[in-house]
């Protein structure tokens, strides 16, 4: 979007949130053709009685200068083990009780007569691609013990694609890796999505959700944590139910205890964690075709919302009016009532495939926000969804550019809140 987007200064009740310019991604070294291809397939099955990794005697040790966080070297070790098994000789030469600063570990890779050997640097979670301006900082100390690896818990399809054409090698602890090296090209893919987590999963349904969406967007002080009543004005929901749900975010360690009946959210842990287990809006969905850009569609539909019968905008359009990152293909609308597509000048879709307008009737309402969040677009009005529903849409909707920008969304909601 052009710079005459800001945000409105209404009578009602509204968030005034501020724009953050757009910020060039680096574009490390890419890596060339490689005469080299060696596909490891999906066939490969994992032997559960190999929990570890069995080191060649005399190698160096150990994984414990990894991390001191025991997720993070359980996960090193996962991704390991799934190299191994995918029938890959792996010998870990990480220096007895050292590592260079941002090095991780040393290893080295053989397939056949071929090998490489890669300097590490194990992520707690994926890094985001908005982050990739982050790791050029480590890339150059990585490249001289190795070709850089990132490991991580899971990498997606998008994600991955980037790193990669990004000149990074990566792995994770579901199977999946992208190895790369002058005459060597390693690969594979056996999980699309990551595990779903083991523990209890966070509390479902809209009021459990507005809560939830609420805590994220907390950004006061000590002495502003929230409350459960606060927390229940804000989110539509009684009081006893928001204490019931922040005793459930406590079990998982996603809120803490202040005192005084206050709560404190982990916002970074409970947005990643929103994110993994949303199960998306439910309702109704249908699609629209415009020969106007989405965001004139976005435009009409703010004309016509009201208080008692609110539009609100989503992705592509609601992250450019916040953060702008492309041109936007498409809009998803939510409605609280059905309306009539001819007066947004609409044309019905055979499907997701050719529409650029989604509308839809959701069953969650939190994706309305409290209080109302709202762009200016040439003097008008465009009432926006829930930043949360915002990120979630441009995952939905995929592709590496939307991938980016939920990374970018979500930095800018954990900054600028």
């Amino acid at each position: 979007m052009t710079s005459d987007c800001r945000w409105s200064t209404p009578s009602a009740p509204r968030r005034r949130l501020p724009f953050s310019g757009q910020s060039g991604l680096w574009l490390g070294p890419l890596v060339s053709q490689l005469p080299c291809v060696v596909q490891c397939g999906p066939s490969v099955t994992l032997c559960e009685s190999h929990v570890g990794w069995a080191r060649p005697a005399g190698c160096h040790k150990h994984f414990t200068v990894i991390s001191t966080v025991l997720i993070v070297k359980d996960m090193l070790m996962n991704a390991v083990r799934w190299l191994r098994e995918s029938g890959l000789t792996v010998e870990d030469l990480t220096p007895a009780g050292r590592t260079d600063a941002g090095v991780d570990a040393i290893l080295e890779v053989e397939t056949g007569d071929r090998g490489a050997r890669f300097a590490v640097q194990a992520k707690s979670r994926t890094p985001y691609p908005h982050e990739l301006e982050r790791l050029k900082q480590s890339w150059p100390g990585l490249a001289a013990r190795g070709h850089p690896l990132i490991v991580a818990p899971f990498i997606s399809e998008p994600v991955g694609s980037i790193l990669t054409r990004d000149g990074w090698s990566w792995a994770d602890s579901q199977g999946n890796f992208d190895l790369r090296a002058p005459g060597l090209l390693l690969r594979q893919r056996r999980a699309t999505a990551p595990p779903v987590p083991k523990r209890k999963t966070l509390p479902r349904g809209s009021g459990s959700f507005a809560v939830i969406r609420a805590l994220v967007e907390f950004s006061g002080g000590e002495d502003e944590e929230p409350g459960a009543t606060a927390l229940a004005a804000q989110a539509g929901v009684s009081q006893p139910r928001v204490s019931q749900i922040l005793h459930q975010l406590h079990e998982l360690e996603l809120v803490d205890r202040s005192g005084h009946g206050r709560w404190e959210p982990r916002r970074e842990a409970l947005l990643d964690r929103f994110l993994a287990e949303y199960p998306g809006p439910g309702g109704s969905e249908q699609h629209y075709y415009s020969l106007d850009s989405p965001v004139d569609v976005a435009v009409r539909a703010g004309q016509a919302s009201t208080h008692s019968r609110p539009i609100v905008a989503s992705a592509d359009v609601g992250p450019d009016l916040i953060l702008a990152w492309r041109r936007p293909s498409q809009v998803i609308l939510y409605a609280e009532h059905a309306i009539d597509p001819s007066g947004l000048g609409l044309t019905q879709a055979q499907g997701r495939h050719d529409a650029n307008v989604i509308i839809r009737t959701p069953r969650d309402r939190s994706v309305f926000p409290a209080p109302v969040l709202v762009a200016q677009v040439q003097g008008s009005d465009v009432p926006l969804a829930d930043p949360l529903q915002q990120i979630w849409d441009l995952q939905d909707l995929g592709g590496a550019d939307r991938i980016e920008a939920a990374g970018r969304l979500r930095q800018w909601l954990l900054e600028h809140p």
